[in-house]
């Protein structure tokens, strides 16, 4: 009995060692907002809400990726997560420029920057487009 209760408690303990600060911190989102700007400006030309857990599970898979170089490229928008009304992080995102697709966020007073997938980008891009899928 006490090998099985040893061997749940080592398994759960490896297991919470596997999520990030950044899921951690981000778990719990329950809204995203979503803004694109105009190409090379601040301007924001469109924007997406959403409450759909799926998206914002799905968004924060593509944002807790690999570190990359903090490219100096521009952005072409901003992700601000939201935990009950409350603004959790916010990250600024490049995915029009295939060389230099990425994220940029404040992980515990830390700048980061994490690689942007082709799938993310083509997310973004459709989401942009005023398509609507997950």
């Amino acid at each position: 009995m006490i090998k099985i209760f040893l061997l749940l408690l080592g398994s759960s303990f490896l297991l919470s060692c596997n999520n990030s600060s950044l899921s951690n911190k981000l778990k719990g989102s329950d809204s995203l907002v979503i803004s694109f700007n105009y190409p090379n400006t601040d301007s924001v030309v469109q924007t997406v809400n959403t409450t759909e857990r799926k998206a914002i599970r799905r968004l924060l898979q593509f944002v807790d990726s690999k570190e990359t170089e903090q490219y100096k490229c521009g952005y072409d928008g901003t992700m601000t997560f939201f935990i009950q009304g409350k603004l959790v992080l916010p990250v600024v995102f490049k995915y029009s420029e295939e060389g230099c697709r990425h994220f940029l966020l404040d992980d515990d007073n830390k700048l980061r920057s994490t690689k942007m997938s082709n799938e993310a980008a083509d997310f973004l891009k459709s989401l942009a487009e005023g398509r609507n899928w997950y």
